[in-house]
């Protein structure tokens, strides 16, 4: 039976995660369905860029999202690994209708890389959560990763994508919501021919797509196809407007 009631109590740790600085601006965003709350100040930013809407869509386009090493000397390091780690959260998405409950969210995203020689390496992964708010629950988690080690021959294209269905993984109304979508970028270089090393990879869109339906409703399995190519649709829509 799902729960409808609020909880008095948060875990102290949670409660820290989603503090803010008192210098903090809580932006929220109301589409027809869905509304986000966020911290337009949290640390993040400088690498995602703020959020853009389109109805209830919530899309980020990073233009400083980079990991590169260049003769073993990171771009943000000293080391031969360079290393970025970036956390987007949304501290509320919830649906303005509260009988209806948020089905799915689909993390795609999209950018390119170059390593020019055989010993480099460039990866990255992708962590989307959703923490229910109504009652305590375990996190629902979606994850997908990219990795290309070796001469990439020029620059390549990459894409990961993953998806959290909260109303199907949990037990209260999945109508209210914290959701983080974090991502970690890392290229390595030898410096075993210096002045010829370089391995880089830029995150170049973050697209995150909500559906909400009513409460009870089953959503069956080909609905995540469906996103998948709403995902895209979008994409190209964004890319249109852009030209």
């Amino acid at each position: 039976m799902r729960s409808t009631t609020l909880p008095v109590i948060a875990t102290a740790t949670f409660g820290m995660l989603l503090a803010l600085p008192v210098s903090a601006t809580v932006v929220t965003n109301c589409g027809p369905n869905l509304c986000y709350e966020y911290d337009d100040a949290q640390a993040a930013a400088a690498f995602y860029g703020l959020p853009s809407f389109a109805g209830d869509d919530a899309f980020f386009t990073p233009v400083v999202f980079e990991a590169r090493s260049t003769d073993g000397v990171g771009l943000h390091t000293n080391t031969n690994t360079d290393f970025v780690d970036a956390t987007w959260v949304f501290s509320r998405v919830y649906s303005v209708n509260p009988l209806n409950e948020i089905a799915s969210i689909l993390a795609f995203e999209e950018g390119d890389y170059e390593v020019n020689y055989a010993a480099g390496q460039v990866n990255a992964d992708l962590y989307l959560r959703a923490f229910g708010l109504n009652a305590v629950e375990p996190t629902v988690v979606g994850t997908d990763s990219f990795g290309s080690l070796g001469n990439s021959g020029g620059i390549q294209s990459w894409s990961m994508l993953t998806f959290v269905n909260p109303s199907a993984a949990l037990t209260q109304l999945a109508n209210n919501l914290t959701v983080t979508i974090q991502n970690q970028l890392s290229a390595f270089t030898t410096d075993a021919t210096a002045g010829s090393e370089v391995a880089w990879i830029e995150k170049k869109l973050v697209l995150q797509i909500n559906t909400v339906v009513p409460v009870g409703t089953i959503i069956p399995v080909p609905a995540a196809l469906w996103l998948f190519g709403s995902a895209f649709g979008l994409l190209s829509a964004l890319r249109r407007r852009a030209t």
